[in-house]
């Protein structure tokens, strides 16, 4: 039996009458304690927030590597914080309303209307860019990129541009 698990006769056999540690029973019932925290807290609370929490509520002094520890033990990572979008300050020059809602083109190439929206994926947010004709309503140039930045609406524009050339 034990040729079959790679281990020695006398390592089974004292594996078989191993009582577990004082330090054992107590990371037991500390990871218990530990996850009833965490999922109390919507599993934002981390090592330090948590820490706090037992020497506050429980009165238990736990060191935060032995948190960290016994959380990532048991899978448990934080979500982190939320993400704030900002808003932008006042706009020092405001351009002139060219359209005045009228949304009907006479020709193509004569009003075209941008917009940029964010994509979340597993891997992290894409910016995507676009510009569509407003007489054909079709897509006239888009650009897709990792970060909003004034290049993803100029290569947008640029290849609008280019793509419907008269």
């Amino acid at each position: 039996m034990c040729a079959y698990l790679g281990v020695s006769r006398s390592g089974y056999y004292k594996f078989l009458q191993h009582t577990p540690s004082p330090l054992e029973i107590e990371n037991v019932t500390l990871a218990e304690l530990i996850q009833t925290i965490f999922f109390l807290r919507k599993g934002r609370y981390g090592a330090r927030r948590i820490q706090m929490v037992l020497k506050k509520e429980y009165a238990m002094t736990v060191s935060q590597k032995r948190i960290g520890r016994l959380l990532s033990k048991q899978g448990l990572y934080t979500k982190g914080r939320r993400r704030r979008y900002h808003k932008q300050r006042a706009i020092l020059y405001k351009s002139p309303n060219l359209v005045k809602q009228n949304f009907h083109a006479q020709r193509p190439n004569q009003i075209w209307f941008g917009d940029i929206s964010y994509i979340p994926t597993h891997e992290g947010t894409l910016y995507c860019s676009v510009f569509i004709d407003c007489f054909t309503r079709k897509c006239v140039g888009f650009s897709i990129r990792e970060q909003m930045k004034d290049a993803l609406v100029i290569d947008s524009l640029e290849w609008g541009h280019s793509s419907r050339k008269t």
